[in-house]
C-alpha cells in the first residue's frame, strides 16, 4: 500500500527498513483495477451498479442513481474537492478500531464514479484558491473560475497521485470516466479516458495503473457494448482500451460486472 506522506531521498530509508518492505509476489491477494470510459448515457455507472459484494462509492456526479436502479447497495460519499478526496483515501487506509483491519478491507470494491467530473471540480478549486489568496494573484488571473496553467498542472499531478494511492489499496477498484477525443487533423481520431494533460499524457499515466481499460458505446439497436481491447473502426478512429489479463473478448454486448469478472477469473465467457 502506498504511503500518503511525501518523502524524498533527503529522508533516507535504512537498509533494514527496506528489507522489511520486500515481499513475495505470490503472497499478495489478487485485486483488480478497472477503468471504464465512454460518452454520457452509455451505461458506465449502470454497469458499475451490477458489481457484487459490499462496496464503497466515491461520487463525482449524480449519475449514481442509475446504479441504485440496478440494485447496488453500498456506502457512498461525494468527492467535491481535493481535500475531501485525500481525506477519503486516508479513511480507507486507516484502521477500523472494531475489526483491527484497514477500513478498505471491509469492502470488496471501491468505485470512483465520475472521475472526469471530479477532475474538473478539482481544477476549479485550485483556481478559486489561487484567486482568493491575495490581491496580487487576482491581478495575474483572468477570473476566479478560470483555471490557469498552474491549476492544470496541480490537477494532473494530484489525479495521478490520488488514483495511485487508490490502486495500491488491498481492495478492487473500478473507475468510470467520460471519453475525450483528439482533434488533430494530421492523425486518426483517438478516443481516450477523460483526463486532461499533455493531450493523452495524464490519461496514459492513469490507464497504465489499470488492469483493464474498457470503452463503452451504444451501438445500433441500443445495445450496450464494451470494447476491451484497442479497437479501430472503419473510419480510422482508435478507441483506447486494453486487458492486461488477456482474457476478455474484443467486444461484449450488454455486459454485467459479474460476467466480466468471471472471464477475468479464468472462467469461460
Amino acid at each position: 500500500m502506498s504511503d500518503s506522506r511525501v518523502r524524498t531521498e533527503r529522508q533516507p530509508v535504512s537498509v533494514s527498513d527496506f528489507q522489511k518492505m520486500i515481499f513475495d509476489l505470490g503472497e499478495i491477494p489478487e485485486t483488480k483495477a478497472i477503468l471504464l470510459h465512454g460518452d454520457n448515457n452509455t451505461g458506465k455507472t449502470r454497469l458499475a451498479g451490477s458489481l457484487p459484494g459490499r462496496n464503497c462509492w466515491l461520487l463525482g456526479e449524480p449519475g449514481y442513481k442509475t446504479a441504485s436502479v440496478r440494485g447496488a447497495m453500498a456506502k457512498a460519499a461525494f468527492i467535491n474537492d481535493t481535500a475531501i478526496a485525500w481525506a477519503a483515501t486516508d479513511w480507507l487506509e486507516g484502521v477500523n478500531p472494531k475489526t483491527k483491519k484497514l477500513r478498505c478491507e471491509s469492502f470488496d470494491w471501491v468505485v470512483l464514479d465520475g472521475a472526469s467530473t471530479m477532475e474538473k471540480k478539482f481544477r476549479r478549486g485550485y483556481a478559486a484558491e489561487a484567486w482568493d489568496r491575495s490581491p496580487e494573484t487576482k491581478r495575474a488571473r483572468a477570473g476566479r473560475n478560470l483555471p490557469d496553467r498552474p491549476d492544470y498542472f496541480n490537477t494532473q499531478n494530484f489525479m495521478q497521485s490520488w488514483i495511485g494511492r487508490l490502486v495500491d489499496l488491498p481492495v478492487n477498484l473500478l473507475i468510470t470516466a467520460h471519453s475525450y477525443r483528439t482533434d488533430r487533423s494530421d492523425s486518426d481520431l483517438l478516443v481516450f479516458p477523460g483526463f486532461q494533460g499533455g493531450v493523452t499524457e495524464t490519461a496514459n499515466a492513469i490507464a497504465g495503473l489499470m488492469d483493464v481499460v474498457g470503452y463503452m458505446a451504444v451501438r445500433p439497436g441500443n445495445q450496450y457494448k464494451t470494447l476491451f481491447r484497442r479497437h479501430t473502426d472503419k473510419g480510422g478512429t482508435q478507441y483506447w482500451a486494453g486487458d492486461k489479463f488477456d482474457r476478455l473478448p474484443a467486444v461484449m454486448t450488454n455486459p454485467t460486472m459479474p460476467d466480466i469478472l468471471r472471464i477475468l477469473d479464468g472462467e469461460k465467457e
